[in-house]
């Protein structure tokens, strides 16, 4: 069940940013329920933006989705600026629109990478167990 306050940023999106927007945060869920690494995902508003943080263990960075202010048809999935993880991806998808060193962004309009999109989200989930090989 989501929280009202996080379901009315949600319900605010357009319709095919809010359509995939609820996709990815399932994906999110699903992620973490297959990976016993991850464990429990916490979910809430971080700048008002509905955000997801591994609970225990504490086995990754918090993962924001959002869809963009200046263009409500883009959305992006962002994750703390300290991480390397923006700074990985661009090594391997180098064609990507990204924030600077906080997110990848992707308009609602073009067919969902889902492939590409789960692998960023598992990144950001596992990101501390990463960081401490």
């Amino acid at each position: 069940m989501m929280e009202p306050t996080i379901k009315a940023v949600f319900d605010s999106c357009q319709p095919n940013t809010q359509e995939t927007l609820l996709t990815i945060r399932q994906w999110i869920f699903d992620i973490a329920n297959t990976s016993e690494s991850i464990g429990t995902i916490d979910e809430c508003l971080k700048w008002g933006e509905p955000s997801y943080l591994t609970h225990t263990p504490k086995s990754g960075t918090s993962l924001r989705l959002s869809p963009l202010k200046f263009n409500p048809q883009k959305y992006g999935l962002f994750v703390h600026c300290q991480t390397r993880l923006i700074e990985e991806f661009r090594l391997v998808y180098p064609d990507l629109d990204y924030d600077k060193n906080r997110g990848i962004l992707f308009d609602s309009h073009d067919p969902i990478d889902e492939e590409l999109i789960k692998q960023f989200i598992f990144a950001a989930l596992t990101y501390q167990l990463r960081k401490k090989r």
